[in-house]
């Protein structure tokens, strides 16, 4: 199948169009109904790729054909009662399933992956290959606290329920949050639940699973929804805390050796920029907010590096590697 995540559902609108047996479909009316359910512009080369796709043996080799009326070509099916809804699945779709559930199944403990095969089973795609030889591996600590609130949390943000939780912040009390969840998000091999807090309605709360002592659905307040583009909200930090009142600032370091190349390679942030000063030296820059995650990062790398800006920085820095020192005295 043509390689994007909107590819099966064009070919489902195309399918409609085809079945139509009221209006005749030029390739730019097939374009126009695509882009109305999709909300996107599509080129008249994805169109012709997804046609291609339908008839070949890999899709499910629908019987589509061109009516010519004098320099007007319009598109049907030659067979009114054909759907793509109808077709059993190709070998070569069971084997991006199969090896997409296998994929799937290495997520093990993920809400959204629960009861997979079942469901599978349910419409009859029974045809996992469970003798998949193991050729890759995740990042995923299944044995990291919290994730058993995995999947009430997941439901309660698709269903917009409100939780009653029960959290112990690391160095505080316990507290008893009326939470409404918004966002999940790893970090580190550590999950973390955004949202908004009942008596503090104008900050976004991010708070760790492993931190979390009870939970429960409440109806005795109605759900707060947050019109955030999480995307946006990410962009400019690295890892889970976004200050809301600090800045973006210029971060600038050298980095040394081998871990230049390294960090050449493996930016931190979507916003880096690199230049190499010699062959064993790089200049660095960042375009981020000033947070624990950015801070710990530089320390794992500290041997290797030189913080040049902002000086708030490079105070803090050095601050936490004569208290480092201190351990050895």
């Amino acid at each position: 199948m043509p390689n994007t995540k909107f590819s099966f559902i064009r070919c489902r609108i195309l399918d409609k169009c085809f079945r139509n047996p009221v209006k005749q479909y030029q390739i730019q009316d097939l374009i126009d109904a695509c882009e109305e359910e999709l909300n996107m512009s599509i080129s008249r080369r994805t169109i012709y790729n997804d046609i291609d796709f339908m008839k070949s043996l890999d899709g499910w080799e629908a019987p589509i054909d061109t009516i010519k009326d004098g320099n007007r070509r319009y598109y049907h099916y030659t067979d009114p009662n054909f759907s793509i809804d109808k077709m059993p699945l190709s070998e070569a779709q069971l084997k991006q399933i199969q090896g997409a559930v296998n994929l799937l199944n290495s997520f093990e403990g993920l809400p959204q992956f629960d009861g997979l095969e079942d469901s599978l089973a349910k419409i009859g795609l029974t045809a996992i290959n469970t003798e998949a030889k193991p050729c890759f591996g995740l990042d995923h600590n299944e044995y990291v606290g919290g994730l058993t609130y995995l999947t009430p949390l997941f439901n309660a943000i698709q269903y917009n329920s409100v939780l009653n939780m029960g959290y112990k912040p690391f160095d505080e009390e316990a507290l008893d949050l009326v939470f409404h969840p918004q966002y999940l998000k790893q970090y580190n091999n550590r999950w973390y639940i955004f949202g908004v807090e009942q008596n503090h309605q104008d900050q976004i709360w991010n708070l760790a699973l492993d931190r979390i002592e009870s939970l429960s659905t409440t109806k005795d307040y109605p759900y707060i929804k947050l019109e955030v583009d999480w995307n946006d909200y990410f962009d400019d930090i690295i890892g889970v805390t976004n200050l809301d009142n600090a800045p973006v600032e210029k971060i600038h370091f050298l980095v040394h050796g081998k871990t230049a190349h390294y960090l050449y390679t493996k930016p931190l942030h979507g916003s880096q920029h690199s230049k190499w000063i010699d062959e064993n030296t790089l200049d660095v820059t960042l375009n981020v907010k000033i947070n624990f995650e950015l801070t710990r990062t530089l320390l794992s790398y500290a041997p290797f590096i030189t913080i040049l800006s902002p000086q708030s920085l490079v105070d803090s820095h050095k601050e936490s590697l004569l208290k480092a020192l201190e351990q050895y005295k």
